[in-house]
């Protein structure tokens, strides 16, 4: 008859925590900050995402609202390219939307923006 191995409650069967792989490669210096410098690009990843589930419309029927291609919406969505402001402009006319760039500056506690409308 097969021992059973026992797992501590949320361990993989190959003995390591996801999340405590994870916490450990963000201390790594270099990887933490790459995760920073991606942060905006997944913010608005997501925001895309969302927007276009709530129009219904498949990455190609954005790709065609812009003029572009499914693989370069997919690049977008991955949240691991940066757009320029062209693009924004595009893709906020594609999803119905606006898309609005700006500054902040002062006290992270309370910041002053200065936003346009692209």
């Amino acid at each position: 008859m097969p021992r059973k191995l026992k797992h501590p409650q949320n361990q993989s069967p190959i003995g390591t925590l996801v999340a405590d792989d994870l916490r450990t490669s963000r201390r790594d210096t270099e990887l933490s900050a790459e995760f920073e410098r991606l942060a905006p690009f997944e913010a608005l990843a997501r925001l895309v995402i969302m927007r276009r589930a709530a129009l219904g419309i498949s990455q190609e029927q954005l790709a065609k609202r812009m003029h572009t291609t499914a693989s370069a919406i997919s690049r977008i969505e991955s949240g691991q390219h940066a757009t320029n402001a062209r693009t924004l402009m595009r893709l906020a006319e594609a999803l119905d939307a606006r898309a609005v760039l700006g500054f902040e500056y002062g006290p992270s506690t309370k910041p002053r923006r200065q936003l346009v409308v692209l």
